[in-house]
């Protein structure tokens, strides 16, 4: 998808969200740059240009959203377990799934919904589903093919079997390494959001001594996770707008924080309880917050959604069909972004572009997709897994749909989500004025069948002598996730504690992020 960028006055009044790829054009300023001041330090950390806290001003660029492409020849990834005599046999599995990757090792590992003794879904029927359903833990050392470890321990789920795996990289007591968010509740209460913490991810102690740590609702992603800029972690689960269940329910997400939730498992505050009604109060009969996790990467938040649209819209059918591609009553994965992880730019999901697009007809993954609750990153690629389903979702009333699950695959290069892009028209970006501290720079940029010329200029907006215009680093025919070129005229070295900018001149070609690095 490609949306226009707006006026650069329109990108700097974002400060607290992160720019609206709907803005329209974004038309270079006559005026000097210099009045905007060092609104932002960029330091030695990758920045992507999706965020613009980076940018100063810009002209002649669009933002494009890429969708991930699917792998497996999309086809759904296989999960095994061994059977009584050893043998390795099918095991069905769906998410809601949490996946990691064991750099040391190089092994992919999984926590899901997995159906132990089960060898396919097509067999069970109506609650015997929930009867055989667990919560387990795979590993795969292609990321294609998991092996049922273990089931996990230590946990009494409400039913659902939603949960969320964190390996806490924050935590310093080796026995609360793992955190998971999952539905649970007592015989008799209220269902909520529950916690609980292990050294291996197998075996789990509950924190509040099991007891749910929120009120309804816990039939949701229950995503904890810690947020540095607040020193405090903060707790996404589910929560209603309307009544449970049936053609009233209104889906909605809370996000609470707890600096200490270890010692106060339970002394949550709620910063905001919210629902898609930017189109009014009645948008949830269009579009509902299904299932949402906050996966942060380089220092912004990225909201993994699952968007329910059309909620129980069942005039294309009350009868279960495996052939055609639905389009109400259905599940999309979007991507949103935030600064804080409180308040989300949502515009990929009122654009109607999804991260990865549901299966045509026939497909398995035709009419819902749930994104899984992290993005792994292994070398220069992003596995995204999702869970796909070939039926719509309904309800126990009107419809009840007879669907079969799976998990699928899709990757995208390395911090490739969304770029700014120049075609034809020469398009330009300058970024905020910051302290060089480093000695060259790595940009993510795609300039195959185009270039992009950069200049640096004094934190004025002044070019300086040796690297700018005729002596800018040019990547001509380059498509590299980390571009590194030296000036003609001058060693960036020289320029090392100074306030610059860079100035980005591209034709035909796309910018995703940029890095300064020592050499």
């Amino acid at each position: 998808m490609t949306t226009r960028l707006s006026r650069r006055t329109a990108v700097l009044q974002l400060g607290a969200a992160l720019a609206s790829p709907l803005l329209g054009r974004l038309a270079r300023s006559a005026e000097s740059p210099a009045h905007a001041g060092p609104a932002f330090e960029i330091g030695t950390q990758t920045r992507l240009f999706l965020d613009d806290r980076v940018i100063a001003d810009a002209a002649n660029l669009e933002r494009v959203l890429h969708p991930a492409v699917k792998a497996n020849d999309g086809q759904p990834i296989r999960f095994w377990q061994r059977d009584a005599q050893g043998n390795r046999v099918p095991m069905p599995a769906s998410i809601y799934a949490s996946p990691l990757y064991d750099a040391e090792r190089d092994v992919f590992r999984m926590w899901s919904r997995v159906y132990p003794g089960v060898t396919k879904l097509e067999s069970l029927i109506g609650s015997e589903i929930h009867n055989h359903m667990r919560l387990g833990y795979s590993e795969s050392p292609d990321g294609i093919d998991f092996e049922l470890v273990s089931e996990l321990h230590g946990l009494h789920s409400l039913g659902d079997y939603n949960s969320v795996v964190t390996l806490d990289e924050h935590e310093t007591d080796p026995e609360h390494r793992y955190k998971i968010g999952y539905d649970g509740a007592h015989a008799g209460e209220v269902n909520g959001a529950c916690l609980a913490h292990s050294a291996d991810g197998i075996h789990w102690t509950p924190y509040n001594d099991g007891k749910p740590v929120t009120h309804r609702a816990a039939d949701f992603t229950n995503c904890l996770v810690w947020d540095d800029a607040k020193q405090a972690y903060l707790l996404y689960t589910r929560t209603d707008f309307g009544s449970a269940g049936g053609a009233s329910e209104n889906r909605g997400m809370r996000v609470m924080s707890n600096a200490d939730f270890k010692a106060n498992p339970a002394n949550w505050t709620i910063l905001r309880e919210w629902t898609l009604d930017r189109e009014g109060p009645d948008e949830f009969r269009r579009r509902q917050l299904y299932a949402m996790t906050d996966w942060q990467r380089h220092g912004l938040h990225f909201g993994l959604f699952s968007i329910y649209e059309w909620p129980h819209d069942f005039s294309e059918g009350l009868d279960s069909d495996h052939v055609r591609r639905h389009e109400r009553d259905v599940l999309n994965f979007y991507l949103g972004t935030s600064h804080d992880g409180i308040d989300w730019n949502l515009e990929w999901i009122y654009a109607g572009r999804p991260l990865i697009e549901r299966g045509g007809g026939g497909a398995w993954d035709k009419d819902l997709l749930l994104p899984a609750n992290w993005i792994v990153t292994r070398g220069d690629e992003h596995w995204i897994y999702y869970g796909g389903a070939n039926e719509r979702h309904g309800t126990g009333g009107e419809f009840e749909p007879r669907r079969s699950w799976g998990v699928g695959l899709a990757k995208l290069p390395l911090d490739r989500f969304v770029s700014l892009s120049a075609g034809s028209e020469p398009g330009t970006l300058l970024t905020v004025p910051f302290e060089l501290q480093g000695d060259s720079l790595e940009i993510n940029l795609d300039a195959a069948n185009g270039e992009v010329a950069i200049d640096v200029l004094s934190g004025a907006g002044q070019p300086l002598d040796g690297f700018a215009g005729e002596h800018a680093a040019v990547a001509r025919g380059v498509d590299d996730v980390r571009w590194r070129h030296h000036w003609n005229g001058g060693d960036l070295r020289k320029l090392r504690g100074q306030q610059v900018r860079l100035q980005f001149r591209l034709t035909n070609a796309e910018l995703y992020s940029l890095r300064v690095v020592d050499r």
